[in-house]
């Protein structure tokens, strides 16, 4: 919470002109703004518009000073929000509150004359995203400095990939933007810490396709109008432009903003370097004059330029490198709406403005703090879609809504786009005979964190899998492709149901491969379809009309058994692997078909058929490193869903130590 010292040095910034952040973070004028109506100016300015419900995240921690400042909505206006996001009534009241930041939290502070840490904003919560994003090793762990910080000062911040699903979830949905029409154009500062696989800009490339670079240093799109006209010329007939930008700063792992520790080196460094350069020469007496490189130095001269009027201002705020942060993005927002336009043709332009936060690389994912995401079409008003990275039901203090914790996993990734959608049948099918089930991606992660502790890593671990081919379990988002593609080269073990049909045989040679002192880990699993109603078994392959079996394997075994055929093979047949499985299935087909769900029971017994037979075949023999073994149920979704994976097994074995069982790591908290 800021003392009063610091907020009373704040209120005197708002007497330095032209300086102005929107999105309420900062807001000083040419005129002495006092803090009451400075709060009032700022619940009109976000209350509609910035995020529907805004960000949420300090909202109920400061709801008395906002419901003082008159911010509160009228409650027909909050049943219409609550019946378009489909949330309570509740759920909604206690975070309908615009979120002010920390400027705001001084400003107050200092008319009222006592700090209050009973109003401590969104630093001091916990929220179910942000226990998940910590689970999934990608945000700092609420209480940390490092998470302090970033919530302090950029409440509302998201990890890239959040925002990137987010925007891409309601542009292809709501808008029909695809791939193929669409045109990708980004504005941040060249830094190549912003060019990580984590990072907004990156994740937006590899999805919409090619890229129009259009920043220079600071992420102020320098390109102009002419650059702008010529990526816009680009664009296919009909098609649509999505432009990111904004400026970045770095957040350290002892909460110091504006410092990043970059790879190989022994001390951070500043970032954005230009941004903070810029700040220091106006504070060291920068009158505006260009430098003597002249045209060979336009861009810093710009930047230094910009930030003369406010230097002054910022360096009395708490914490000046925040400050010139979004100083910086008032900047780059104000060039980026100078050069942009809706005259390419009939199509959208997609504006998605914010602050690039980086992480400790690689303990954490960059994240991005959302402050525009707006439609724009010629002739057409603007639509605000900022709302679409609220979500109250996740984004709620644990301490006050303790409930939130039970399903946070599945609410997140529901959110994300990564799961099916909580009312959906597809949904209620798989947490009922699948419960912990997790998206691929989520698994994926979270064992690569927990892997780190036991000193795994690219070079000396070799990946095996032991799933069945169908091609469905070879999609891009699925756990053995994720995993192949994270740790490199893999030995394929599997056969039809998943099956470690390579045998013994099989696994001596792979593990011979190993590294000298390397570690194994072997993937597991049988898979098993649930169809758009909720079918299970069932799945619609691409460029079908009608849905088929998975796994065609084991569901083909098990109604063979039911007709008497048990695997004792057909004189002159060569079907091994499917008269194995029959003779696996066969003693408890019995028992299955009296279960609720036979094909999900059936699911559960094809993988107590896995694990068994890799159980027989796996050995520690190898040497000195570690055995992982990662066992499951595969579950393949509806296209576009991604699908799924249920843990059953993962454990650490070693030559003369006991098994460590791990499962734990893998199963939903509360």
């Amino acid at each position: 919470m800021v003392g009063e010292t610091s907020a009373m040095a704040f209120v005197s910034a708002p007497q330095v002109p032209g300086v102005h952040v929107a999105g309420g973070a900062m807001a000083m004028q040419a005129s002495h703004i006092a803090p009451s109506k400075h709060a009032t100016a700022h619940s009109e300015q976000l209350g509609e518009r910035a995020f529907g419900v805004s960000k949420m995240a300090t909202a109920s921690a400061l709801a008395a000073g906002a419901v003082a400042a008159g911010v509160r909505r009228s409650r027909a206006k909050r049943s219409k929000k609550c019946k378009a996001s489909g949330v309570s009534m509740a759920a909604f009241d206690t975070l309908e509150t615009p979120p002010l930041t920390f400027y705001d939290v001084a400003a107050r502070n200092a008319v009222e004359g006592v700090a209050q840490p009973s109003l401590a904003g969104r630093e001091l919560e916990e929220t179910a995203q942000d226990r998940v994003f910590n689970w999934l090793g990608r945000a700092p762990k609420p209480g940390s400095e490092c998470f302090e910080a970033m919530q302090k000062y950029f409440p509302g911040a998201l990890p890239g990939v959040a925002v990137h699903l987010r925007s891409k979830s309601v542009l292809e949905e709501e808008f029909g933007f695809t791939p193929d029409n669409t045109l990708l154009g980004t504005s941040f500062c060249p830094d190549e810490i912003n060019n990580q696989e984590s990072d907004i800009g990156t994740k937006m490339r590899k999805y919409w396709g090619k890229v129009f670079p259009m920043g220079g240093i600071s992420g102020t799109p320098y390109v102009g109008e002419t650059g702008f006209v010529a990526f816009s010329s680009h664009v296919p007939n009909d098609g649509n432009i999505i432009v990111v930008f904004g400026p970045h700063v770095g957040v350290s792992e002892e909460g110091e903003v504006g410092q990043y520790l970059r790879e190989g080196q022994s001390g951070n460094s500043t970032a954005c370097g230009a941004v903070i350069g810029a700040y220091n020469a106006c504070l060291s007496g920068f009158d505006g004059a260009p430098s003597d490189d002249g045209e060979y130095d336009m861009q810093m001269d710009e930047i230094k330029q910009e930030f003369v009027p406010h230097a002054e201002a910022i360096s009395k705020s708490e914490n000046p490198m925040a400050a010139a942060a979004y100083v910086a993005y008032e900047m780059v927002k104000d060039r980026t709406l100078k050069i942009v336009n809706t005259k390419f043709g009939s199509g959208k332009l997609v504006l998605i403005g914010g602050i690039q936060l980086n992480m400790p690389f690689p303990d954490y994912a960059d994240h991005f703090l959302p402050l525009m995401f707006e439609v724009r079409q010629e002739g057409q008003p603007t639509q605000d879609l900022m709302k679409h990275f609220v979500n109250p039901s996740i984004q709620q203090d644990l301490t006050r809504a303790p409930w939130a914790a039970v399903t946070a996993q599945r609410e997140v990734f529901a959110w994300l786009t990564w799961s099916p959608p909580a009312l959906s049948p597809v949904y209620r099918t798989m947490h009922t005979y699948f419960p912990g089930a997790l998206p691929g991606q989520a698994v994926h992660e979270r064992l690569v964190k927990v892997l780190e502790r036991f000193g795994f890593d690219t070079d000396n671990t070799i990946l095996g899998t032991s799933v069945c081919p169908d091609e469905i379990n070879n999609e891009a988002t699925d756990l053995p492709v994720l995993m192949q593609d994270y740790w490199g080269e893999v030995f394929p073990m599997g056969g039809i149901s998943g099956a470690p049909f390579t045998g013994k045989t099989g696994f001596k040679a792979f593990s011979s491969h190993v590294a000298e002192e390397g570690h194994i880990m072997v993937v597991f699993g049988p898979h098993v379809a649930i169809s758009e109603t909720g079918e299970v078994g069932m799945c619609l392959r691409k460029g079908q009309d009608n849905e088929s079996t998975a796994c065609g394997a084991v569901i083909g075994a098990y109604r063979a058994c039911l007709n008497g055929d048990v695997g004792d093979g057909e004189e002159g047949s060569y079907d091994m692997q499917m008269d194995w499985i029959k003779r696996q299935i066969a003693p408890h087909v019995n028992g299955i078909q009296r279960s609720e769900n036979p094909m999900a029971a059936l699911a559960h017994q094809s993988y107590t058929m896995v694990r068994d037979q890799i159980f027989g075949c796996v050995n520690n023999d190898f040497g000195s490193g570690y055995l992982c073994l990662v066992g499951g149920i595969q579950i393949n979704l509806p296209y576009p869903m991604e699908d799924h994976f249920l843990p059953c097994t993962f454990e650490m074995r070693r030559a003369g130590e006991p098994t460590v069982d791990l499962l734990r790591e893998m199963k939903e908290f509360n």
